[in-house]
Parts: C-alpha cells; structure tokens; sequence
C-alpha cells in the first residue's frame, strides 16, 4: 500500500504534482508520431548471425563445444579495428572485421555460418 496517494499515482506514471502522465507513458502516439520509437524497428532488422550459428551447429552436431570465437584489436584507441575468427572443433570457418566488436562478431558468424551450411564442412 502506498504511503501517500500522491505516491500511488507516480507509480502509475503520473506526476506527484498535476497528476499528469510523464512523457513516455502518454498514451497518446506521440512517441511513434516523433520517431521516438525506431530503435525497436531497427533492432528487429539486425539478423542475429551468432545466434544463427549456435542455432545450426546444436541442429546438426547436437552441441557448440567446438565454437570458438577469437577476438582481437588494432589502432588506437579512439579508431579500433576489430577482427574476428571463428573456428568451429579447431578449423577456421569466418573472419569479420570491422569498427565495433559486435560488428565483426556478426559479419564472421555470418561468414561461418555460410561456410558450415556446405556439404561436407564441420565433419
């Protein structure tokens, strides 16, 4: 039970003072109309490479003990240049770089996955 009604009333996202709602709970659209919003859009549209490829090895080899993802960076500290290797039981598969770790996570998995998905590769 809240101690003061007024407290009540902020947790149901109204102000303590007016009992007007705060701006992320409108209700209203405003956030969708003001693009406040596309970041959910844009997050969906990333495909989850890694995500993907321990999706395909638990498929086909019923386990993800033999992926190994390396990692490592060059260049300054304010400009880094990530690249990564993907070995999957110690073969190299994908090797990705780019501006952010996450990047060339991504784009090596992505390489991998592509790679793995041949007859014949992964044994």
């Amino acid at each position: 039970m809240a101690r003061y009604t007024q407290d009540q009333n902020y947790r149901n996202g109204r102000s303590r003072r007016s009992g007007q709602q705060h701006a992320h709970g409108r209700g209203d659209g405003y956030n969708t109309q003001h693009g406040q919003d596309e970041h959910v859009a844009l997050d969906q549209q990333i495909p989850h490479h890694r995500m993907q490829l321990n999706n395909f090895l638990q498929r086909r080899f019923r386990c993800t003990q033999g992926l190994r993802i390396d990692s490592s960076s060059t260049g300054p500290g304010h400009a880094l240049q990530w690249t990564v290797i993907v070995y999957f039981r110690e073969t190299e598969y994908g090797r990705g770089e780019g501006a952010t770790k996450a990047f060339a996570t991504e784009n090596a998995c992505q390489i991998a996955l592509q790679a793995l998905m041949q007859p014949g590769n992964g044994h």
